[in-house]
């Protein structure tokens, strides 16, 4: 995510998911030049050097931060250590960052960076990018627009998938789509959840097998274990999808009074085209440092739902742990830490 896109994203996501990488977000911005590149793996470093013909490489990026003082900076580390580097380059000027997701492994990390990051001059995007499509965009405006009646229930499926690997997209999108709406509780059931030195200490990345948040309104927002990568946003009188990753969206709704529902493509005006991929948030964190108030108040919105959605995660992992039951946000245990292994990798 820092500097290639996998092939597979390459043949199978529809067009908003590009430019994807960190990289080739910056390259394509633009106001931005994209001045270093810095990796601890020296062979991965000459090779994304290579590719974008960038000269100053570091293997240290406390020197990168000294030495560049980048007006922008993306961050696509393994989660563990991501909180440091975060609160460390905001310490030494920083004031435009996109990272990417989970934002930290633990309870009192996610203290440290909401004291920053709840600062006005400091503007952080991460690598939940769904909000920021047009697509996602309409169906939201479609569900709040009143046509189909009030939003009830927000379902995410996206399969199968483990917490801190996939479902920060998850959360996302519910917070995405909740716009706004306080959190009363979440619910979890999990699997393959292997605790280390204590039970607060995790270090699988826990598969998630059903997950609700439920909001003070009384909409619940669901992740579930159902194929398509798909937002539904059901409403009282119609059902609102997103289908595949962006690929179309798509109304269950009664034509007419008294008939059955019927399935049919959105046939009304598209929301307004913007950029894609990561480019999306870099220009949002762009016009932010240009001081747009219109961009510093949306990104006040994504920060807000970046620590919300990695709090519900821990909520999650609390609730699972107390036999599902419904959880306060406010009331996890400070010491839980997810280190987020599967085999030998880290999220």
């Amino acid at each position: 995510m820092g500097a290639f896109t996998s092939e597979t994203v390459r043949q199978h996501a529809p067009a908003c998911w590009f430019p994807l990488s960190h990289a080739e977000a910056i390259r394509d911005h633009a106001r931005l030049c994209l001045r270093a590149l810095c990796d601890v793996d020296a062979e991965a470093l000459a090779r994304a050097a290579s590719a974008y013909g960038v000269a100053a490489t570091y293997t240290d990026a406390h020197r990168l931060f000294d030495e560049v003082r980048p007006v922008l900076l993306g961050i696509a580390t393994r989660t563990i250590g991501r909180a440091e580097l975060i609160l460390d380059a905001i310490d030494r000027g920083v004031r435009a960052l996109h990272v990417e997701k989970p934002l930290c492994n633990s309870v009192r990390e996610l203290a440290a960076l909401r004291a920053v990051l709840e600062r006005r001059d400091v503007f952080v995007s991460y690598g939940a990018v769904r909000r920021f499509f047009a697509i996602y965009r309409q169906a939201r405006q479609l569900a709040d627009s009143g046509r189909y009646g009030p939003l009830r229930e927000i379902r995410v499926n996206l399969g199968s998938g483990a917490l801190f690997w996939t479902h920060p997209h998850s959360i996302d999108l519910i917070l995405f789509a909740a716009g706004g709406r306080s959190v009363a509780g979440v619910q979890a059931r999990l699997a393959d959840v292997f605790a280390g030195m204590s039970s607060c200490d995790i270090e699988s990345d826990p598969r998630v097998v059903v997950a609700t948040v439920h909001f003070e309104d009384g909409v619940a927002g669901h992740i579930t274990q159902a194929l398509g990568a798909d937002l539904v946003l059901s409403c009282a009188d119609a059902e609102i999808t997103v289908r595949a990753n962006g690929t179309a969206l798509e109304i269950y709704a009664a034509r007419k009074a008294g008939a059955y529902p019927t399935l049919a493509a959105f046939d009304g005006e598209a929301a307004a085209p913007g950029p894609g991929g990561t480019l999306a948030p870099v220009s949002q964190l762009v016009a932010c440092l240009d001081g747009d108030a219109a961009a510093i108040d949306q990104n006040s919105i994504v920060k807000r739902d970046m620590l919300a959605g990695q709090q519900i995660a821990f909520s999650m992992l609390q609730s699972h742990m107390e036999g599902s039951r419904i959880v306060q946000p406010g009331a996890i245990d400070d010491a839980i830490f997810i280190r987020a292994r599967t085999g030998a990798r880290s999220a």
